[in-house]
C-alpha cells in the first residue's frame, strides 16, 4: 500500500518532529504526493487570548465585539500561529519534491480538528507522534490516542 496523501500534526515536540522526518521519508522523492503539516488550536483557548494584533487580550473586550473585529483576531490568530509552525518546521521542507501544505486550524479539540482535517482533504495517513507538548497529556487521554480510536485512515505513532 502507498500513501500518497499524508498528514502530520505539528506540535514542536520532539515526537513531532520524528513524525514529520519518518512522513517525509515516506513521501521520499514522489512529486504527486501531497504532505500536510498543521498545528490545531482549540477554540476554547482562542477567543479569550489574544487580540488582533497577538498579543493579550481580556475576555471582556472580545465578549462585545462585533463579528468583524472577531473575525479580524480569530484570522490574526492563525496567521500568527501557522508563521510559528513555519518557523519551527525549519528547513526541513526545503528539499521536498511533493505538494506540503502548512496550516493552523481551529477545532474544539486537538483531536476532533486532526481527523476532522484528515477526512476533509481525504488524507490515507496520518503520521502524529505519541507525546506532544499538550499541557494535561496523561490526564485526560492522549490526543494521539483519540485520533486512533476515530479515524477512518491508518495513523502511524512515533516515538
Amino acid at each position: 500500500m502507498k500513501f500518497a496523501n499524508i498528514l502530520v500534526p505539528f506540535d514542536n515536540s520532539e515526537h513531532a518532529q520524528s513524525a514529520l522526518r519518518i512522513a517525509l521519508d515516506l513521501v521520499g522523492d514522489e512529486a504527486s504526493a501531497e504532505l500536510h503539516v498543521i498545528t490545531v488550536l482549540p477554540t476554547a483557548t482562542l477567543a479569550a487570548t489574544y487580540d488582533a494584533s497577538g498579543n493579550p487580550l481580556a475576555r471582556s473586550a472580545l465578549r462585545f465585539a462585533n463579528y468583524d473585529v472577531y473575525e479580524n483576531v480569530m484570522g490574526s490568530i492563525l496567521s500568527n500561529a501557522k508563521e510559528e509552525l513555519l518557523d519551527s518546521i525549519g528547513d526541513a521542507l526545503d528539499e521536498v519534491s511533493c505538494s506540503v501544505t502548512v496550516e493552523a486550524v481551529v477545532s474544539a479539540s486537538p483531536a476532533d480538528g486532526i481527523t476532522e482535517y484528515a477526512e476533509d482533504h481525504t488524507c490515507d495517513l496520518i503520521v502524529m507522534g505519541r507525546r506532544g507538548l499538550g499541557a494535561l497529556r496523561g490526564m485526560l487521554g492522549s490526543v494521539s490516542y483519540a485520533v486512533l480510536r476515530n479515524a477512518d485512515m491508518p495513523v502511524l505513532t512515533v516515538k
